[in-house]
């Protein structure tokens, strides 16, 4: 990665990370608006370095997870970044400096892709954490409208309106 890149990626690191720190009540659990995943669609303005960054942001921001338990702190940091990783990346190959309707088909597979993989395994860690058994559909639900919210709506609005003052 050349500097800036690296520093553009360091920066929406941070930016992740900081959001998720300073928003702990709605970024973890099964019902949440992680408002840092708004970020996820930089990729389709920003490109590689947005993908780093939000990889590494949730990494990092996943460290303060309320689990208990540094393990499933670690389970849901590592899973998380991968979650970010894959849904930032397919949407940097649909829609990186493309149009309103690529960026709209990227926010629903980002959407998509963030509820199933993170529903899938936030079961488990509400499972192990706290005795709450739920059906893995559930989980994945519970996880969908907050995405729908960060990602589908905040995150499109960011895209279109920062790819304006870019190209």
């Amino acid at each position: 990665m050349r500097g800036r890149d690296l520093a553009v990626a360091a920066l929406i690191a941070a930016m992740y990370a900081a959001l998720v720190a300073a928003l702990p009540m709605i970024s973890f659990l099964l019902w949440q608006v992680r408002i840092a995943d708004a970020l996820l669609m930089l990729s389709t303005v920003l490109g590689w370095p947005a993908v780093v960054g939000v990889t590494l942001g949730c990494f990092i921001g996943n460290l303060t997870a309320p689990w208990g338990s540094t393990a499933l702190i670690l389970i849901d940091a590592t899973m998380g970044s991968l979650a970010n990783f894959v849904a930032s990346y397919i949407a940097y190959k649909v829609a990186y400096r493309r149009g309103v309707a690529y960026k709209l088909a990227a926010a629903a597979i980002e959407v998509g892709v963030i509820s199933v993989i993170v529903g899938s395994y936030l079961k488990y860690l509400l499972l192990w954490a706290f005795n709450v058994d739920l059906p893995l559909t559930l989980s994945i639900l519970g996880v969908l409208p907050g995405s729908f919210i960060a990602i589908g709506v905040l995150g499109t609005a960011l895209a279109i309106a920062l790819e304006k003052r870019v190209t």
